[in-house]
């Protein structure tokens, strides 16, 4: 993503959380892709089967396929055709 927006997303404080300003398309505390509501809006254009860490790492059938330095399993529809 190239957007110049912000997000919010929360982190480990003490004994509670604080809010923190973010880049969009920055990756949270649990590994998945924090995007703004219009970077989100075209990724679900884009892959409207949705995705777990990051878009594109769930095949359109619906088999995760991995992510940047993640495994690679790959969807037997999508590798036989």
């Amino acid at each position: 993503m190239n957007c110049k927006n912000k997000v919010s997303q929360w982190i480990p404080e003490g004994f509670g959380y604080k809010e923190i300003k973010s880049p969009c398309g920055c990756t949270d505390i649990h590994g998945g892709q924090l995007l703004c509501n219009k970077c989100m809006e075209e990724t679900y254009k884009k892959y409207p089967q949705g995705w777990r860490n990051a878009p594109g790492d769930i095949c359109p059938h619906g088999t995760y396929i991995g992510d940047r330095g993640g495994p690679d399993y790959i969807c037997g529809y999508c590798e036989g055709n």
